[in-house]
Order: structure tokens, then C-alpha cells, then sequence
């Protein structure tokens, strides 16, 4: 079922209801307060015999008298007058009425209430109690509210019109507000349907943003940008990972071509194969961190974590140095531990922020002037803090803004070091994923300082 039908519907089922209770509640109000009135009459008239009794002393003809000559709204009357004990005392009738019976019940409820309403087939009834001279007496009247039943068949009319007359404004009302709001989330859809790869820029007309659907534009403007930017960063990093393996590839394929042109030495072909070697083990490099660019790109929730002691990983630190040369030296600098041993470690994937910790040193020591990198390794209440300097070249304003970019190799010195510009941007992806931040300070000739920040919890 379409949308401007089911808001129709269950518009109209909901004012169907609304109305429903609001005619019944008129209904139901309406006929008690003609009944309450119609109880007045009775209770007036009671009241107008009690007077003719008291002062004529139960003079039957002039009561009978008056009763049938004198003007009265009250139809199909019947007026009868008994003692505390039942006993008849007075009773008249109109022509066309019938009597009522007047039961010990009635008396009785009478005589402790003072008044007793009741009803006889359709006619309503007052009985009230009386104390004349020697005992206490009761009248008893009974009539037909012939107006009420007119009335009432009339109201109902007069609220079945204006319920089914409501009922079909509504059903119109609410199509056409349906219409009004389907077209505006089919608007919404044409816009988003002309947002494609090729037009990704495109963005939906969110207006002042303070309804609902403009909120809702806004939100999918947000998203777009996200996806945008991941894009950009996506295509960004197949450009660039496609130009840095064609590289080595390319020095492989013409060092073979080269050498198989002709015959060479012994020494020829070892040269070749040491250089291809250097762009094996180059690519190598390349592709294996790629990898792990790509194990530490999706959610934490794909990880295996377990309690991480951030200080053991960083004292293996000098020895993997050491296996990548011999001249890399590592300085650990370690700031007094908290009381609590849980406060020192961290909830983490391990071999993921081992290649982390290892990224950032490897640097430190790759662009130190001197092969060393000074680690310190510090603690607060909520998070462990990691930081990597080196004695190097730094980097100016550019390079700071950039150097976690994948591929991204720096100024000219930096570039002219090996390396595939992988490391930082992995380290952030891993950073990132244990809900840290890693940030850099640098100054041109005074090295750079690496912060790696990551929550205890």
C-alpha cells in the first residue's frame, strides 16, 4: 500500500475515533441533562400538590379538580398520595394514562431518602416523602416526557449528519495532506536520485533546517560528505598504490629485459640480481603493509581484544630495531607506574598496536640524524600516553598537514629516505580504531615529537 494511502487511512481512523467519543460524550451529557430537567417538573409538581394537601387537607375533588382543568407539560400523568404504610390516601390519573405500582421498596426509599426517582416502563417517577399533621405521607408522580424522546431522536440525527459529514471532510483533508506530504519526500527522492558517482558533489537543498524533512536533508548532506571524503581518500590510495608497486615492477621487468639482451660475466648477472633483489624486498614491504592498512581499516568490533600492557610491547622495541639495523637505537623513558595495574594497560588488539608502536619508532629512528629514538611512555587517570622523538630535519607547516596521508612522502630530504609513506597512515587507522589520536609537533632542524594517546578503558 502506498504511503498517502496509509496516512489517509489511519488519519481518518484516528479522527473516526476522536469524533466517535465526542458524539456519544454530546449523546450521553445531552440526555441526562433533559432527564435531570424532565426531574425538576416532577419534583415542582410534587412540590404544588404537597401545598394543595397542606392547605386544602386532602380535599380529593378540588385536587382531582385542578389537576384536570388546569394547563400541565407533564403527559400521561399520575399523581396517587400514600401513608408511611402504603395505605392509599389519594391517586389520579390523566384519561390515557395508566396507573403505576407503587412497591414497599418505593416507600421505603422514599421515607430514608426524602426523594426517590424511578422509572415505569416510559415514564419517570418521583416519589416524595411528606410529614403531615398525624404521620408522614408520600406523593408519588409519574409522567411522559413526550418532548424528550422528539428531542433526542432529533439530536441523534443532527450528530449522525455532522459524524459522517466530518467523516468524509476528513478522508478529503487527509488525502490531500498526504499528497502534500508524499510530494515532499518525492521531491526528496528526485534529488537523491541525481546524486551519482559522477555527481557526487551534489548536495540536497536543506533550507532554514528546521522541519523534520530539512533536518533529515541536512543528515543525508552529512553522510554524503563522509562518503565523499572516503572516496576521495579511497581513490586517492588506489592512485597512489598503483603508481608505488608499478614502480618496483617496472625496475624489475627493465633490469631483466637489460640483462637478457646479451650474455654477461658472472658479476654482470650478480649485480642484476642484487638490484632485484633491493626492488623485491622494496615491493615486499609495500605490499605487506598494505595489508595490514586493509586488517586495520574496518571497526574494532572485527578484532580480537584482550588486555594490552603497553610498557612490554614498547620494551621490545630496541630488539626489533636492532633485526632491521644494526645502527637504529632505542632510548625508553619510563614514567612512574599507578598503583592500580590495571591503570598501566589498555583493551586492545595486540598485534595491531604493536605494528603501531613499531611504525612510529622505526621513523624516529629512519629520519634521526643519529638512528635514535627517545620513547616515553607516561600515564593519567583515563589514558596511557606514548610519546616517539627524534633528532632528524622536522617538517614545516605543509608537511605536518599531510603526513598521515597514505603516500605521502614529504618535502624533497624526506623523500629521498626509503619508504613507501604507509607507516603514519596505518598507525592512525590502528590509533583510531582503539578510539585514540595521535598528533605531531615538528620544528625544520629540531626533529619532531610524536603523541600516541590511547584510553585506558
Amino acid at each position: 500500500m502506498q504511503l498517502k494511502y496509509r496516512i489517509t487511512i489511519v488519519y481518518t481512523i484516528i479522527v473516526t475515533i476522536i469524533l466517535s467519543l465526542l458524539c456519544t460524550a454530546v449523546y450521553i451529557f445531552s440526555t441526562q441533562n433533559r432527564v435531570d430537567q424532565f426531574r425538576s417538573r416532577l419534583r415542582n409538581k410534587a412540590f404544588s400538590t404537597i401545598s394543595l394537601i397542606d392547605s386544602k387537607e386532602l380535599n380529593r375533588d378540588f385536587i382531582k379538580l385542578y389537576n384536570r382543568t388546569s394547563p400541565s407539560s407533564l403527559f400521561e400523568k399520575n399523581i396517587d398520595v400514600i401513608d408511611s404504610n402504603g395505605y392509599p390516601l389519594f391517586s389520579y390519573s390523566d384519561d390515557d394514562s395508566s396507573r403505576i405500582t407503587i412497591t414497599r421498596d418505593i416507600v421505603n426509599k422514599a421515607l430514608i431518602k426524602g426523594e426517590y426517582f424511578f422509572r415505569e416502563g416510559d415514564r419517570d417517577a418521583i416519589a416524595l416523602a411528606r410529614a403531615g399533621i398525624n404521620n408522614k405521607y408520600i406523593v408519588v408522580i409519574a409522567a411522559y416526557d413526550s418532548d424528550r424522546e422528539a428531542w433526542l431522536d432529533k439530536l441523534k440525527l443532527i450528530l449522525l449528519v455532522c459524524f459522517f459529514g466530518s467523516i468524509g471532510i476528513v478522508v478529503i483533508s487527509g488525502y490531500i495532506f498526504s499528497l502534500n506530504l508524499v510530494q515532499a519526500f518525492a521531491k526528496l527522492k528526485q534529488n537523491i536520485d541525481h546524486i551519482s558517482y559522477a555527481e557526487f558533489s551534489t548536495r540536497l537543498d536543506a533550507g532554514d533546517g528546521r522541519d523534520e524533512l530539512q533536518q533529515l536533508a541536512m543528515t543525508i548532506n552529512d553522510l554524503l560528505d563522509r562518503l565523499q571524503l572516503s572516496f576521495d581518500t579511497q581513490r586517492r590510495f588506489i592512485d597512489n598504490a598503483s603508481h608505488e608497486m608499478s614502480t618496483p615492477l617496472t625496475a624489475i621487468y627493465s633490469q631483466l629485459d637489460v640483462v637478457l639482451q646479451k650474455d654477461r660475466d658472472i658479476e654482470g648477472y650478480r649485480k642484476v640480481l642484487v638490484s632485484v633483489k633491493e626492488d623485491v624486498k622494496e615491493l615486499n614491504v609495500l605490499i605487506r603493509t598494505l595489508l595490514e592498512i586493509a586488517k586495520a581499516s574496518g571497526s574494532a568490533l572485527g578484532l580480537e581484544l584482550a588486555e594490552v600492557r603497553v610498557d612490554e610491547l614498547l620494551m621490545r622495541m630496541p630488539v626489533e630495531m636492532k633485526k632491521i639495523s644494526p645502527k637504529y637505537n632505542v632510548v625508553l623513558e619510563f614514567a612512574e607506574f599507578p598503583e592500580d595495574e590495571s591503570a598501566s594497560a589498555i583493551y586492545g588488539n595486540e598485534p595491531l598496536l604493536f605494528i603501531a608502536l613499531k611504525n612510529m619508532v622505526y621513523n624516529a629512528c629512519k629520519y634521526s640524524y643519529d638512528a635514535t629514538a627517545i620513547v616515553t611512555l607516561s600515564f593519567t587517570d583515563k589514558s596511557i600516553i606514548v610519546r616517539v622523538q627524534d633528532n632528524g630535519m622536522g617538517m614545516d607547516e605543509h608537511d605536518l598537514k599531510n603526513i598521515f596521508e597514505p603516500f605521502y612522502r614529504g618535502s624533497k630530504q624526506h623523500s629521498q629516505v626509503p619508504g613507501a609513506g604507509l607507516g603514519l597512515a596505518l598507525v592512525r587507522h590502528i590509533v583510531r580504531l582503539h578510539n585514540g589520536y595521535v598528533t605531531v609537533t615538528s620544528k625544520v632542524g629540531e626533529g619532531s615529537i610524536f603523541t600516541l594517546t590511547l584510553p585506558i578503558q
